[in-house]
């Protein structure tokens, strides 16, 4: 079967989508941020409600690396948020200002990473610092430590060139943040937008591929089965078959997941992947078995198997030799159209906290718990919803350059 454009380009978006699945998640997302996604103190160091780096921003982050180092840049307005040290070391920081005057913090011993704002001895520098400006402790709830180094003597920002010396006894990495972070920004515990979607995303595809594989499976099973054979079995299968291709899959789900899950932190359901992925094919295998119990019950009278029946050959080499082939392209059209939907079936689950783990449900319910549409940070929904539809248009293209091609025939 040759494929035409529209199927080439289905193919490029439902792998560009799929990169969330397979690729090594070492190479997405560095594995310390991962590992920490629900740990909030983690993130502390981190900017708060940062935009992603592709807008316009007023003070872009800047990281270098390296020992006894420097670092120059303006700032116009916008001042960095906070100085971030990584590394195993003993750190001094010398912060020369447009104005003359220089700020000299530590040194400390560094362990791992501490920033300006976290360090006891580095924070108070920048406050002692900030008292011979005017800035009292009446101003510390309305400035970072950080900000302080950055303001003049009459309340506003010291506009101009900057200079971070960084005296380091061994190699340090240094952060300067700013209002700009990462791909997809950060939320309001400075937890990096990136490293959630795609923990959502590996999430949410992985359990949708597991769904959409049992429904095949299920669906094959019982609808071979069913319309192959005569038997009471097989006329109770027809009848379970029928019976859940009519039934409300998104109440049914929920209600069946609140009755084999437990309640977890912060009133989440907690659930087995597994009977999650059994209770959701379960559900939607209920249509695909019927219409394969249609294909069988059509192949099973045509001469070519009544021929081989009197050859002596037996019900498996008939189901397998004869009633699968038409079956199987089928069933492979049928999941390029279910897989999109059970991606979106999940994102709804989740999104009602009906299934454990990080997903695009809960992604996009933790962007609206933290007031992020209304706060203008469109990027958090953008992402999930955006990745979502491609994968939709992607089936979608392929699907029809199936049926173009007759393979349903």
């Amino acid at each position: 079967m040759r494929l035409d454009l529209k199927a080439k380009v289905g193919i490029v978006l439902i792998m560009l989508v799929m990169l969330l699945a397979v690729v090594p998640m070492h190479l997405l997302v560095p594995p310390e941020k991962a590992a920490n996604w629900n740990y909030l103190p983690y993130w502390n160091d981190y900017p708060k409600n940062a935009r992603p780096i592709w807008l316009p921003s007023g003070f872009r982050t800047l990281e270098s690396v390296g020992t006894n180092f420097s670092m120059t840049f303006a700032v116009d307005g916008i001042v960095p948020g906070n100085v971030m040290i990584e590394g195993n070391s003993t750190v001094r920081l010398v912060i020369h200002r447009p104005d003359g005057l220089s700020v000299v913090l530590g040194p400390v011993k560094v362990d791992g990473r501490t920033s300006i704002n976290s360090n006891p001895t580095l924070a108070t520098g920048a406050y002692d610092f900030a008292e011979s400006l005017g800035y009292g402790p009446e101003s510390r709830p309305l400035f970072t430590p950080t900000q302080l180094l950055f303001m003049g003597y009459g309340g506003e920002v010291l506009e101009g060139r900057y200079t971070l010396e960084v005296e380091s006894s061994s190699p340090v990495a240094v952060t300067v943040f700013g209002d700009s972070y990462g791909l997809l920004g950060t939320d309001s515990y400075g937890r990096d937008l990136w490293v959630g979607f795609v923990l959502a995303g590996r999430s949410t595809l992985l359990v949708s591929l597991e769904v959409s594989v049992l429904v095949i499976i299920i669906g094959l099973l019982l609808g071979l089965f069913a319309g192959y054979y005569r038997s009471r079995l097989a006329i109770l299968l027809e009848s379970l078959l029928n019976s859940l291709g009519a039934l409300p899959v998104l109440p049914l789900a929920m209600l069946m997941i609140f009755s084999f899950s437990t309640t977890g932190i912060a009133m989440t359901r907690e659930i087995k992947t597994e009977t999650l992925s059994l209770i959701l094919a379960l559900l939607l295998a209920g249509k695909f078995g019927s219409a394969v119990r249609g294909f069988v019950v059509q192949e099973k009278v045509k001469e070519h198997v009544a021929a081989a029946r009197a050859l002596g050959a037996g019900d498996l080499h008939i189901l397998r030799r004869h009633i699968l082939k038409p079956v199987i392209p089928y069933a492979l059209s049928h999941f390029s159209l279910l897989f999109p939907k059970v991606v979106a079936l999940v994102a709804i689950l989740g999104f009602f906290n009906m299934i454990p783990s990080d997903n695009w449900g809960s992604f996009i319910l933790e962007g609206l718990n933290q007031n992020a549409l209304y706060a203008g940070r469109w990027w958090w929904f953008l992402a999930p919803v955006v990745t979502m539809v491609l994968l939709s248009v992607g089936f979608a293209l392929l699907w029809e350059d199936e049926t173009s091609e007759g393979v349903l025939a």
